[in-house]
């Protein structure tokens, strides 16, 4: 199971045992497009993924050592990466009365809710984040402009931001970990030309004659 679908089936998870909790709703995730519109019937919760993309002030770089129990670099891996998922949340009734009441909830847990108690180990609850996104002050909110591209009729929505960790497979050491160090000495034989070296005499060093150019 890749990320994208772990927080599908925990947002699912997570609506259903929260604000939805004895409602007879369906939760979807399909482009909520006219040709969507007109063929659905009864209450939708509607999740739409508009975007993806990396917390790019997160990120780290360099590799981090990997050790075992003995404190053995055993491996290598690269930091953590992560990425906000945003969801276009809306709520599609009979009436605007049915649907102005789920989406309050559903307003309300977004406020109450910034961690998701994910349900998959890929996942787990206590790095994965939500929140609703938030807009410049007389700035159209990103998930508004995609009615228009839709052909839907705009609606209200709630942006839903869930930034989620992504890794990489840790990489191994190809060789043996050094678990300890040899020392060895070796008895060095003196270079063939010492005896015609001259020697110190009383600490004090033997200097060549040097004799005086008149």
């Amino acid at each position: 199971m890749n990320v994208l679908q772990s927080v599908d089936d925990t947002l699912e998870d997570e609506l259903r045992r929260g604000p939805l909790h004895g409602m007879n709703a369906q939760v979807g995730f399909e482009t909520p497009n006219a040709d969507w519109a007109a063929r659905r019937t009864g209450l939708w919760v509607n999740l739409f993924l508009h975007s993806v993309d990396e917390d790019t002030p997160r990120r780290q770089s360099g590799d981090r050592s990997i050790v075992d129990e003995q404190g053995i670099v055993v491996g290598y891996d690269l930091p953590t990466r992560f990425f906000r998922l945003g969801y276009a949340l809306t709520v599609w009734g009979q009436t605007p009365r049915d649907e102005h009441s789920v989406l309050g909830n559903l307003l309300e847990w977004c406020v109450r809710t910034d961690r998701l108690s994910a349900q998959h180990e890929a996942h787990p609850a206590d790095i994965v984040s939500l929140r609703l996104r938030r807009s410049p002050e007389d700035a159209e909110p990103p998930a508004m402009k995609l009615w228009a591209g839709l052909g839907t009729p705009a609606r209200p929505v709630l942006d839903l931001l869930v930034t989620v960790p992504v890794t990489t497979p840790n990489r191994a050491i190809d060789t043996e970990p050094v678990r300890g160090l040899t020392l060895q000495s070796h008895n060095l034989q003196p270079p063939a030309d010492t005896a015609e070296r001259p020697r110190a005499r009383d600490g004090v060093r033997l200097r060549r004659k040097i004799e005086e150019i008149g």
